[in-house]
């Protein structure tokens, strides 16, 4: 079985409100192809691209990905951090 040596998320989120508007989890396998922080990001826009929504206005961090599942997130645009949102 293959290990990853490497996993990141890159999240791409609007600074407004701090809602994620994308995530994307990036796999390197050992001894693999290690892309660069900003290729994962050129391609994380790439897939965010929409009519209403222009993506070179949104923000993108990387973080070690340790949320809890069915939990919701956003993002702490003064301090670039994911912080826990309650949903109704």
């Amino acid at each position: 079985m293959l290990k990853p040596s490497r996993v990141r998320t890159c999240i791409l989120y609007d600074p407004e409100d701090g809602k994620i508007v994308h995530t994307h989890k990036e796999i390197t396998i050992a001894s693999g192809l290690e892309r660069a922080d900003a290729e994962i990001e050129a391609r994380v826009r790439k897939f965010a691209t929409k009519p209403d929504r222009d993506p070179k206005k949104l923000r993108v961090i990387f973080i070690e990905d340790t949320r809890a599942k069915g939990r919701h997130y956003k993002v702490d645009s003064a301090t670039s951090e994911l912080v826990p949102v309650d949903t109704p």
